[in-house]
């Protein structure tokens, strides 16, 4: 079956491409075209400057096509999958001889299909500005190309976040918010990436490029680039082009958000699971690949670069944690295979083995691949990743023992739990001003183990004994999780009503 002929893509071009919308769209659209274009020019005319106008209209065509496009059909997407459960009519859809990969192809080209016909019918003020103002064509189409991959790929993320939310209030503010963000002037990760920004709107910049070379490899991202600045990344030490960096970028992050919605969305939501461990494992080494290529080295001292790192992989294989917690019916399920080692300490042994992976990693290329000239404490970098390895499997494992215990939103009591913890621990600390000693910060860290990112050298060779009791306080606790985890299971298996349920 062709994506043209997916009966879901047809049910929702039927329902969004009316006839009389259709027209209105592209009156409006043409009005607004012409206003614009002609303001545009007078004004330009007045200025002695003939041909700004047609760049100027340019920019603003390609940056509308991509406002309408992230926001109209992101939102499109976002609501594809929760409207349908909220009316109830989900499970028509799961039913149907659709295999998961068309359903989801549908919905990913159905859900948005007016934001298509919006931007398409904003083309001819693009081309019109275009030639006027003498934009080169190869940049023109690389820069409709970033713009369409761009979408894709925003609104397949959205169709991940219909899949899995539960509110429609929730999914609209995830989707503004990640709009908003996404469409600062500046990339947010200018100081830790030598990457551009990664947003769709950057393709109203790609257009109005006037030269395919390369800039400085060394050159300020901070701020929009402009025409003759080039748009250099650079990927392990290499310069490349920024638009073949997005191109594939996208369709990376395309192929990861499908897989997650075609292997759910034929499922019961109460046995959803976003990806399976090995897929989430390869997907948390996707973002280190790309950090690790795209990382300003130069830009930080070699424990600063560690740290860095460290923090971003503490962040994302607790994320990983959290998607791989198993509700009380899925381990049901389980129980015909038996409650071994791995069950009782999941998800800590896959969350443990993609954090050493990940994080020693950049310690192996600060310390032997030499990218730094200064010297850096090996000892304290090991130590650090020891640390937050097993300070994420122990907030993993207290995880799954609260989702095993049961009763209403386990998971997200567990959670703001741990946030409200974390949040008094830093307040009454900071109040006491003992992140303001070696002996105060090493306290602090038997109950937050994040304040070992604010340790130094001399701090850790003045400190070293207790920082091992801080160590040794992670793995207690972790253990004592897997014991209390046991329990749990063996109190799920004794159950009259387990055998049935599995």
């Amino acid at each position: 079956m062709t994506v043209l002929a997916n009966p879901e893509l047809v049910r929702n071009a039927r329902a969004h491409l009316r006839g009389d919308r259709m027209l209105v769209i592209g009156v409006i659209c043409g009005v607004l075209s012409l206003v614009v274009g002609f303001a545009l020019a007078h004004t330009a005319g007045d200025a002695g400057q003939p041909q700004r106008w047609g760049r100027e209209l340019l920019r603003i065509a390609v940056y509308a096509q991509a406002l309408v496009l992230l926001l109209v059909g992101g939102l499109g997407c976002a609501h594809a999958i929760q409207r349908e459960k909220e009316r109830n009519t989900f499970d028509f859809q799961r039913v149907t001889r659709l295999a998961p990969l068309e359903l989801t192809l549908g919905k990913l080209f159905g859900a948005p299909i007016q934001a298509y016909f919006v931007a398409l019918c904003l083309v001819p003020a693009a081309l019109v500005g275009a030639v006027a103002g003498g934009a080169r064509p190869s940049l023109v189409l690389a820069g409709f190309l970033v713009l369409i991959l761009g979408a894709i790929a925003f609104h397949a993320f959205t169709l991940v976040i219909s899949l899995l939310a539960e509110r429609d209030a929730a999914v609209s503010l995830a989707v503004l918010g990640i709009l908003i963000l996404g469409g600062l002037p500046t990339s947010g990760s200018a100081l830790l990436l030598h990457l551009g920004p990664l947003s769709p709107f950057v393709a109203a910049t790609v257009v109005g490029q006037t030269s395919w070379a390369l800039g400085a490899a060394d050159a300020p991202v901070l701020g929009p680039r402009g025409p003759a600045s080039g748009m250099t990344d650079v990927f392990f030490g290499l310069p490349v082009h920024h638009v073949p960096v997005l191109v594939v970028v996208y369709l990376t992050f395309t192929g990861w958000c499908l897989l997650a919605v075609a292997r759910n969305i034929k499922r019961d939501p109460a046995v959803y699971e976003t990806l399976t461990p090995w897929q989430a494992f390869g997907f948390a080494l996707y973002v280190n690949v790309v950090l690790l290529g795209f990382f300003r080295w130069s830009f930080w001292s070699p424990l600063a670069a560690q740290g860095v790192l460290l923090g971003v992989n503490t962040a994302l294989f607790f994320a990983l944690g959290l998607a791989l917690v198993r509700t009380r019916d899925s381990v049901r399920r389980l129980r015909a295979h038996g409650f071994g080692a791995i069950a009782a300490a999941w998800p800590a042994p896959y969350v443990v083995a993609g954090m050493l992976v990940a994080a020693v990693v950049p310690v192996v290329n600060v310390h032997l691949a030499g990218v730094f000239g200064a010297p850096s404490d090996l000892g304290l970098a090991v130590f650090r990743v020891a640390l937050c390895t097993a300070w994420v499997a122990r907030d993993v494992l207290y995880l799954q023992w609260m989702t095993l215990r049961g009763g209403g939103r386990p998971l997200l009591l567990g959670v703001l739990y741990l946030s409200v913890v974390y949040a008094c621990v830093g307040i009454l600390f900071g109040t006491l001003r003992l992140f303001a000693t070696p002996q105060g910060l090493a306290l602090t860290a038997v109950v937050a183990p994040g304040a070992a990112f604010a340790l130094d050298a001399s701090s850790w060779a003045d400190t070293l004994g207790m920082w091992m009791v801080v160590l040794l306080a992670q793995v207690v606790g972790a253990g004592l999780l897997v014991a209390r985890q046991r329990r749990a299971l063996e109190e799920l298996a004794a159950r009259p009503g387990a055998g049935a349920a599995a």
